[in-house]
């Protein structure tokens, strides 16, 4: 068994032994996972792709003022690279975009390369979940970004640790871009997380199906249905896979029961204040240069410096 497909097992097995069922939400992007994602971002509910690229446009006439000389735009989770290609221009002259789905980003940034010939693309697996190693690319400036407000995405505050970990990554005096979602309307949360077209419905149910190629679990998915719900004691929104009925499947040798109405958390977007999300930062080592806010105040993209 490889060893991307060892390790999924092992947190599949681990999550699904708690008494309150996970599976990490990063095991979603297989190819199809990552296209439902991308109808995700473009549906009319769906407020943080709108936002933050509304923020990034403005950014956009402020980078070559921030940075001089040339520059290396590295993406940790870059999905279809489609908000970085907002910022870029002729100074940029590397894109290192890093994903778990290395196959769809090497798709996706095909129409960079039209646009902006001269630039050198390197796509690289990682998994940023976990410790990584950036590459080193000595020969211009490296700019950092995680947008998208993938750092909600983390479970038991664990996005410290992230934040810790790339800043030992990428060494002192360095910079990081980070789109984070701010707290608002519940309403208007939820509705984020559960489109009218079933998209999201579609991305979350789509895990039995990865869960069954890789290891014939014998899982239906007409069994589950999805539903995402605000927390509002911890400030999250989390995604639920329920099962319709009692059931039971195999993980390799290990034999797992799932009760009616029992719930499997397949997804978390925690959401923050700039002032927590300053706190957080700050907690991790970075300093808070500055941020900025779309319009509504719904969303706002951070400057870090380690």
């Amino acid at each position: 068994m490889k060893k991307d497909k060892k390790n999924f097992l092992k947190e599949l097995k681990e999550g699904l032994s708690k008494k309150n069922k996970t599976i990490p939400s990063k095991f979603h992007y297989d190819l199809l996972g990552s296209k439902y994602f991308e109808k995700i971002t473009q549906q009319k509910e769906y407020y943080p792709t709108r936002k933050e690229k509304e923020i990034l446009k403005k950014l956009s006439k402020r980078i070559p003022f921030l940075f001089s000389g040339d520059l290396s735009f590295v993406e940790i989770g870059s999905g279809a690279a489609d908000k970085i290609k907002i910022l870029l221009n002729k100074k940029v002259k590397y894109y290192i975009p890093l994903d778990i789905s290395v196959d769809f980003v090497k798709k996706s940034v095909a129409n960079l390369k039209k646009k902006y010939p001269n630039l050198k693309v390197k796509p690289i697996k990682i998994d940023y979940s976990k410790p990584f190693k950036i590459p080193n690319f000595k020969i211009t400036k490296k700019i950092y970004f995680f947008l998208g407000s993938s750092i909600g995405n983390f479970h038991n505050k664990k996005e410290i640790n992230f934040l810790k970990n790339i800043r030992k990554s990428i060494g002192k005096k360095n910079y990081l871009f980070v789109g984070v979602d701010l707290i608002k309307n519940k309403q208007i949360l939820e509705n984020a997380y559960n489109d009218k077209n079933g998209y999201t419905s579609k991305f979350s149910l789509n895990l039995i199906n990865i869960i069954n190629r890789n290891f014939k679990s014998g899982l239906n998915i007409k069994n589950f249905y999805y539903k995402g719900i605000f927390n509002d004691r911890l400030k999250c929104i989390q995604g639920f896979l329920v099962s319709k009925i009692n059931q039971s499947f195999f993980l390799g040798k290990k034999k797992f029961f799932l009760k009616k109405n029992e719930n499997i958390q397949v997804e978390i977007s925690n959401k923050f204040t700039t002032r927590s999300f300053s706190q957080l930062s700050r907690l991790a080592g970075w300093k808070v240069k500055k941020y900025w806010l779309d319009n509504q105040k719904y969303f706002a993209v951070f400057l870090l410096k380690s």
